[in-house]
């Protein structure tokens, strides 16, 4: 049964990663943080923060368009790998983030006074 285990989770660990940066929130145990998702596949996440859980800590990273459980696999100073318990889109998250991008560029200051912009 372990070797299946591990089989199953060394299938999911190939699956395309996609490189992004999107505000998140990690919960878990009671508390809250706001993360950066950092890198996304089907089955994980790689986020970065000021202060993350343990390994073994069940957690719940939420984003626009995801809500999703999973467990920290491992951990660093300020990031950590996660295993999510389901398949999600990364697409969908990647969207999100050209979307956040594209709001940015949309702003437009004028000036108001000299040397004043709003």
């Amino acid at each position: 049964m372990e070797q299946a285990v591990c089989r199953a989770r060394a299938e999911r660990r190939r699956e395309q990663r996609f490189a992004t940066e999107v505000s998140a929130t990690l919960n878990w145990e009671g508390t809250s943080q706001p993360v950066q998702i950092r890198n996304i596949s089907i089955y994980g996440a790689l986020v970065s923060g000021a202060w993350l859980p343990v390994v073994g800590e069940r957690v719940t990273l939420i984003a626009d368009h995801l809500e999703v459980c999973g467990t920290v696999i491992w951990n660093g100073p300020d990031r950590c790998g996660l295993l999510l318990s389901h398949a999600v889109d990364p697409q969908a998250i990647i969207s999100q983030e050209h979307n956040e991008v594209s709001d940015a560029r949309s702003l437009t200051l004028r000036e108001i006074l000299p040397g004043h912009y709003a």
